[in-house]
């Protein structure tokens, strides 16, 4: 076995490189990585020259060799497989690229002699040859999670196909590119450039190596496609500016769902097993948005013992109470706060709503200043909210016919619904919204998701009105429903009274037949408009507008509360946007 056998795909890691590794510290790291292996090295070799065909030098160190380890289909069978794992190390002038197999984060064995390539360096690849992008996954910078976290879009160019009024508020995680015959895919989170092409001997490795990371170190943001989404900020750069942390979403959806199935349990530091009221109430509380100030969780908002650390890149979150909670799945265990700061699976806000933070990485939205008065135009204080003292009055009476006057209830069907032609109450149960509203009688059918709530004072906190946007854009999808899912809800609900009042669930329509009609008309008109609609009585426009014109101020600091509210602002209004669907919040002028 010789150096002349290899052949491995162009696929690798970038990272700049600080210093020269030694021989030493190679030698400790293969040793390191190849505790588990079987019989002999098929290569171990340290740090040794190369110059290739086209005269390019590179210092390279290989290590290759056996593992057995049991097939991925099974479990506990005592059968295993023969692998053959390797470790490829290019060092080349400023740069170390890692090429592997089998092998996990070996980077973090060097991570005193490397940093990573700046994110916008990956983005912009060849970005100034106008490439063509085939396919690009992207995650959300929503501080709910209600909206698609992450999805993936392919075409055979997306240039100009993605809107670019939701791009604005995406992060790029991997794209695929075609520049001529040439097609790249590029992860940026883990410094990772991919290139398909025929496997390559060592000198082939050397000279796309070299000229790879010259790329990366000429690339300029020039690339029109990339521009549209979120830009990539240093968090170091946001600390030095004055801007300080004030609002945190942990996704432990993960969790959750593995517990829900029963794949993981939650137990105490002591090995005391939650009980479901304790898991319940504790994943509800990690729903929501934390308010951050001087860096530690705000308790009149989440009752979680919480602060926050940021260092040059990373923000780590630091818990009493997530500290003594274990999560223990089929392989390991691990606390709750292990897991936030080894996933980085949460969003962070600062005192200015343009910068976010997710997943190791800072970005600003640059559209959002331009978007102020976009967003403005969403709110509607048209209606008299003056009258409601709450959301529904309970309890209700059994000959109740109507919500009472002053419910909010009927300050929406008395004022927003009436002039549409048939109103659904949907309110309880598997709820798509608290009001559906559908007209058929002008030119344009319309159909209307409304969705209510209620606070005894006005109110700019982010709890409130995550908690109706969620139930919103939960439901975003039932705009788009068939005709089938209607039948299904008014057989099993809308048919009957609202709980054990007289309060009918529809009116407009007497039976079936009349709202499959009305359906019929929506759902044949190409365009029937469709809405979403958020009734919330305890915001004012009037002081929105105030708040939001400051933004425009680079020495303004918002209020965290503000800052919270216009993250979840924009999120609906996206949202609705990239679904075709008008967005409305009713409130108080």
């Amino acid at each position: 076995m010789n150096i002349d056998d290899l052949c491995i795909s162009k696929n690798a890691q970038f990272y700049k490189l600080n210093k020269s590794l030694s021989a030493t510290s190679v030698r400790k790291a293969f040793r390191s990585l190849s505790e588990d292996r079987v019989g002999n090295y098929l290569f171990n070799i340290v740090r040794q020259q190369h110059t290739t065909i086209t005269g390019n030098d590179a210092t390279y160190s290989l290590v290759a060799y056996k593992v057995q380890a049991e097939p991925s289909f099974l479990s506990g069978s005592g059968v295993t497989e023969d692998k053959y794992a390797y470790l490829l190390l290019l060092e080349c002038d400023d740069a170390l690229v890692i090429l592997k197999k089998y092998i996990d984060s070996p980077e973090k064995l060097f991570e005193k002699c490397i940093k990573e390539y700046e994110y916008d360096k990956f983005c912009h690849f060849f970005g100034s040859q106008n490439p063509e992008y085939e396919r690009v996954a992207m995650k959300n910078m929503s501080i709910s999670n209600a909206v698609i976290r992450s999805r993936s879009l392919e075409a055979k160019s997306l240039n100009g196909i993605i809107p670019t009024a939701s791009s604005s508020r995406s992060i790029p995680t991997n794209f695929r590119m075609k520049i001529g015959t040439e097609v790249y895919t590029l992860t940026p989170s883990t410094s990772r450039v991919s290139h398909r092409d025929k496997k390559s001997s060592l000198g082939g490795l050397i000279d796309w190596a070299i000229e790879t990371k010259n790329e990366l170190n000429i690339t300029i943001n020039a690339s029109e496609f990339l521009n549209n989404f979120a830009s990539p900020i240093c968090l170091e750069d946001i600390i030095k500016s004055g801007h300080v942390v004030v609002g945190l979403f942990l996704d432990v959806s993960e969790i959750e769902e593995k517990v829900n199935n029963g794949t993981a349990t939650l137990k105490t530091t002591d090995g005391i097993a939650l009980t479901n009221i304790q898991i319940k109430k504790l994943f509800n509380q990690l729903r929501s948005p934390i308010r951050i100030i001087n860096n530690e969780a705000d308790f009149r908002w989440v009752k979680i013992p919480l602060s926050v650390t940021c260092a040059k890149t990373v923000i780590t979150v630091r818990s009493s109470l997530l500290s003594s909670i274990i999560v223990e799945d089929s392989t390991e265990e691990y606390t709750l706060t292990g897991y936030l700061n080894k996933e980085k699976t949460f969003s962070a806000i600062f005192d200015t709503p343009t910068y976010s933070y997710y997943a190791r990485s800072c970005f600003e939205d640059g559209s959002l200043l331009e978007s102020i008065d976009y967003i403005l135009n969403v709110f509607d204080d048209s209606f008299n909210f003056g009258s409601v003292a709450s959301e529904k009055e309970k309890p209700h009476l059994n000959t109740l016919d109507r919500f009472p006057t002053s419910s909010l209830f009927r300050a929406v069907e008395d004022g927003y619904c009436q002039s549409y032609d048939i109103t659904i109450c949907d309110d309880m149960n598997d709820e798509w919204a608290d009001h559906i509203a559908i007209k058929n009688n002008g030119a344009v059918s319309e159909i209307a998701f409304i969705h209510s709530k209620f606070v005894k004072k006005d109110t700019y906190g982010a709890s409130a009105f995550h908690e109706v946007v969620a139930q919103a854009l939960k439901n975003i999808g039932r705009t788009q429903a068939d005709k089938k899912l209607f039948k299904t809800k008014y057989e099993n609900e809308w048919d009957q009274c609202y709980e054990s009042t007289q309060i009918p669930r529809v009116t407009g329509a007497t039976n079936w037949s009349d709202l499959e009609n009305a359906l019929d008309n929506l759902n044949q008109n190409p365009n029937a408009i469709k809405k979403i609609v958020l009734a919330t009585p305890f915001l004012r426009k009037s002081k929105l507008t105030s708040e939001l014109r400051k933004i425009g101020n680079p020495n303004y600091k918002c209020k965290p509360h503000y800052v919270q509210l216009i993250w979840l602002i924009n999120t609906f209004v996206s949202s609705c946007r990239e679904y075709g669907v008008q967005a409305h919040i009713l409130c108080k002028p």
